[in-house]
């Protein structure tokens, strides 16, 4: 997209995307999910004279939110997630040993989030992996948490989860969108929907 780079990043002991969307034109960066170690990376860009806006969070367990501690940006999340910033057991930090608190109060995610003047993402509602989980539509580029992943879709086995609604976000809100559309997930390496729609034995169902 003329204008916009992505930069992607795997950090953390889940190895979990973050992405750095720069807008070139303004030299401003939104970044999407924010795991642990993502301070080195906001410096970097910094010290290039990006100015980072804030965090869109795909949905609030521990290795997406844990970077918020090292950063001070303003972070949207949607309503429904709200409760997992609090909640060791819901983010499942609990289950590390180590529970993970995010003292400060998110901004509530809206249908539009804008990064400078000519861009903005879509927001949509995917709940499934949470009741939380969003996806963000910039132009042909969706970021989708832990939604969808190359052969594979988000976990289910784990609090709030359901199998049954994340279906019905993938099949109501993802696989009706272009088949061209570059998908970059929480987890792993980036894929397109065609390619998902082919190989990926969950959207079959």
């Amino acid at each position: 997209m003329d204008g916009i780079k992505i930069e992607s990043f795997s950090l953390g002991r889940f190895f979990t995307n973050t992405y750095f969307v720069l807008n070139l034109k303004e030299k401003k960066i939104v970044i999407i999910d924010a795991p642990s170690g993502i301070s080195s990376i906001v410096s970097k860009f910094e010290k290039k004279g990006f100015a980072p806006l804030f965090v869109l969070l795909t949905h609030a367990h521990i290795d997406h939110i844990e970077g918020l501690k090292e950063i001070k940006l303003p972070f949207y999340l949607h309503p429904q997630d709200k409760e997992f910033l609090h909640n060791p057991n819901l983010n499942l930090s609990s289950l590390l040993g180590s529970p993970l608190v995010i003292d400060n109060s998110p901004l509530f995610l809206k249908d539009k989030i804008e990064i400078g003047r000519d861009y903005f993402f879509e927001v949509i509602h995917t709940p499934g992996h949470t009741p939380g989980s969003v996806s963000f539509k910039l132009n042909n580029y969706l970021f989708c948490g832990d939604t969808l992943f190359f052969d594979s879709i988000g976990r289910t086995d784990i609090p709030l989860a359901d199998y049954n609604l994340l279906l019905k976000s993938l099949k109501e809100k993802i696989i009706t969108l272009d088949k061209d559309i570059f998908i970059f997930p929480g987890h792993g390496p980036f894929t397109t929907l065609g390619r998902e729609l082919e190989n990926n034995p969950f959207l079959k169902e």
